[in-house]
């Protein structure tokens, strides 16, 4: 079902809910310039209900139905929308087990999230997991972008996303200060990985040391791209996902 929750810095949260008094929900954070109607949400979501989880997937600031564009896209505030629908889902059902699924981005904030608010038992699926997002946006800043942030504020990324994405110097300046490598701590959470070799978006090489020096289980795809949206691959990373929070072996 259609939710709206309050969120902490007078924009509403605009949510899809799939979950019927289950004890543990998985709270689907998007990637960038994506939304919580993705393809891998909409498979969660059709999914994981029929095997006891419950799903809530919610926009990020700036994407989606979000009613909010530049001057919503922090990382603060990403984080604290994060914040307000996880406590929904406490003062709904106390002792409700939230786990978070991050693709890309969404990843990289919830590493962030967990760091901020631990919990004993904290898990995280990271699919294509930025974690060097300030790194690879910064990539991003060339003449144009340059010329742009002077004369109006914000640029737009070169790349057709679901919708017009305005990157402001305040989302820069937010990401160069939160750098997940310095953040984060080995132990913080358990934290499962799916990660193709051939992503030149958010490169393997970079999860593989996150993987090692966090102690995360990282499944690599041979052939996968940013997306792992190749034969077989969004069914396995479905699988790996259901099998992580249900603490089944896969």
């Amino acid at each position: 079902m259609d939710l709206t929750i309050d969120g902490p810095h007078g924009w509403p949260i605009v949510c899809r809910l799939d979950w019927d008094g289950q004890e543990r929900v998985v709270v689907v954070c998007h990637g960038f310039g994506s939304s919580k109607d993705s393809i891998m949400g909409q498979a969660l979501a059709r999914t994981a209900p029929g095997r006891g989880l419950g799903v809530l997937r919610f926009d990020f600031p700036a994407h989606g139905d979000s009613p909010v564009w530049e001057d919503g896209l922090r990382v603060p505030y990403c984080l604290d929308d994060l914040a307000a629908v996880e406590d929904w889902v406490h003062a709904r059902a106390p002792g409700t087990e939230v786990v978070l699924f991050g693709s890309s981005f969404g990843a990289y904030l919830a590493l962030l999230y967990l760091a901020a608010r631990p919990r004993a038992g904290a898990r995280a699926f990271l699919r294509s997991a930025a974690v060097t997002m300030p790194q690879l946006v910064a990539g991003w800043i060339d003449d144009r972008a340059r010329a742009d942030l002077a004369r109006q504020g914000w640029f737009r990324p070169d790349y057709d996303y679901v919708r017009e994405m305005r990157l402001s110097q305040a989302f820069l300046d937010d990401l160069a200060a939160h750098d997940v490598f310095t953040a984060f701590r080995p132990g913080l959470a358990s934290v499962r990985m799916a990660h193709g070799r051939r992503d030149t978006v958010a490169p393997f090489a970079d999860a593989a040391r996150f993987a090692a020096r966090f102690g995360a289980d990282l499944h690599a795809f041979p052939q996968g791209d940013h997306h792992l949206m190749g034969p077989g691959e969004a069914e396995k990373v479905l699988a790996l996902a259901l099998s992580f929070f249900l603490g089944e072996k896969y």
